[in-house]
């Protein structure tokens, strides 16, 4: 069947003005039916300068407040882009997402525990919110102290719900490790959920929310591979200007170097999306003949979001399933009938999982966070969140994941007691050895 193909996204009214092959461009391609179609990766290589780490920049702060305020008086991206100053606009908006951080240990790093072995952990921060209580986990907690590789989501940069910190470059000096950040989104409200208490009236300075890699040893060339998603809808639904990207490092591990690769997927549509920004990733590794680690939140909930029954299918699903078969959905989303395409993908590209993780859960839903509760009107939602209350104490969810490609043997554990209301993060640390 014939399937024609619109453009749709951030760079398709700027084609006549960014042409720079170094700035990654951001967009995505989607059928005629507002589905995710294959498109190629756009790249941008950092120069593998190893500096200390970089001061808050007061132009660069300038710049991001002045395009927050620019986002906070245009509530729709459609209405953004339909502004003359538009194509001007982005191109001040694409610096700030290139700019990707690099930190570097004052003092080398400790050798590794097992030279034979690399010690992987995955987290979600949750933006570093409860920043002391991760820090005090990855240096203290036995399954997380002295890993050798971390990859984070969820990682501020001047953000009010996480006290406006440098949140990579702290924990890269408390744990004397190596690191690279990369932005993004701009964010321009305090946030979200439990971020305006911890906001606490503060304004943003940057603003700006990404993804990390730490390491014990020196990362070399950085990629950044943008991957296509929902623009829009982060846009309108959470205030947020940018792309999803995937952050690729290379790990100088003497004599075994390998890739490190973050990734956090998008969580507001369909498993099909999912699996086309994994798809983008895996062509942009394709070539590579090192060992690669692939780590990151693919919010794989398996659920369609943004279609017209969403809503009713997510709330029949966790009221209705018998517990077993919701169990086994949730926590198994590599497998079975709901399962997440994207690992089709990673299959494809030569990668595992199953010998890096148990089968535990990394997130458990809580009501005031549940979209298709947000989504219903209100009367019905009153009536609904009663019964919701007691459904999502089901929804035990397997997001997050480490993958490999290229290594002989493994293990991997989810870390409890970490995530939850008050606690380091709503997401619990995933951790793998690999060997």
């Amino acid at each position: 069947m014939q399937r024609h193909y619109r453009r749709r996204g951030l760079r398709d009214s700027l084609q006549d003005v960014v042409q720079s092959p170094a700035i990654p461009v951001f967009g995505r391609w989607e059928n005629a039916h507002g589905q995710p179609a294959t498109r190629r990766a756009t790249v941008c290589y950092v120069p593998a300068l190893m500096t200390p780490p970089e001061p808050r920049d007061p132009a660069y702060l300038a710049e991001c407040r002045a395009l927050q305020a620019i986002v906070r008086a245009n509530p729709a991206l459609a209405g953004l882009r339909r502004l003359p100053e538009w194509p001007q606009i982005w191109q001040r908006t694409i610096p700030l997402l290139a700019s990707v951080r690099r930190y570097t240990p004052s003092a080398p790093s400790a050798p590794p525990r097992d030279a034979a072995t690399v010690h992987a952990v995955q987290w979600n921060i949750e933006h570093g919110n409860w920043y002391e209580q991760v820090e005090r986990a990855l240096t203290t907690h036995p399954s997380l102290a002295g890993a050798d590789v971390i990859t984070l989501d969820e990682v501020d940069l001047g953000c009010a719900r996480s006290g406006n910190r440098d949140v990579t470059g702290d924990l890269a000096r408390a744990l004397r490790l190596h690191g690279v950040w990369a932005p993004m989104f701009l964010e321009s409200t305090a946030g979200r959920d439990d971020d305006l208490r911890m906001a606490a009236g503060r304004e943003n300075e940057e603003g700006l929310f990404g993804i990390a890699v730490l390491s014990r040893w020196p990362i070399s060339k950085v990629m950044l591979v943008d991957l296509p998603g929902p623009e829009r809808i982060q846009y309108d639904l959470e205030g947020m200007l940018g792309r999803f990207t995937a952050l690729v490092c290379e790990i100088e591990r003497p004599g075994a170097p390998f890739i490190a690769v973050a990734a956090h997927l998008e969580v507001h549509r369909t498993r099909a999306h999912r699996a086309a920004q994994v798809r983008v990733l895996i062509d942009a590794l394709a070539h590579e003949t090192r060992p690669i680690v692939i780590a990151g939140d693919f919010n794989t909930h398996t659920f369609d979001r943004g279609l017209w029954d969403s809503t009713l299918q997510g709330a029949a699903a966790l009221m209705l399933f018998p517990s077993a078969l919701l169990r086994a959905r949730l926590l198994h989303p590599d497998r079975g009938l709901w399962r997440e395409s994207l690992f089709d993908e990673l299959r494809r590209g030569g990668f595992s999982w199953e010998p890096f993780m148990d089968r535990a859960a990394s997130l458990q839903l809580r009501d005031d966070r549940l979209e298709e509760s947000q989504a219903l009107p209100g009367p019905v939602r009153a009536l609904a969140d009663r019964v919701l209350s007691w459904a999502v104490h089901r929804g035990q969810l397997r997001l997050d994941w480490i993958c490999g490609r290229g290594w002989q043997s493994g293990d991997g554990h989810t870390v409890r007691g970490l995530d939850g209301p008050g606690l380091a993060s709503d997401h619990a640390p995933a951790v793998a050895h690999l060997t």
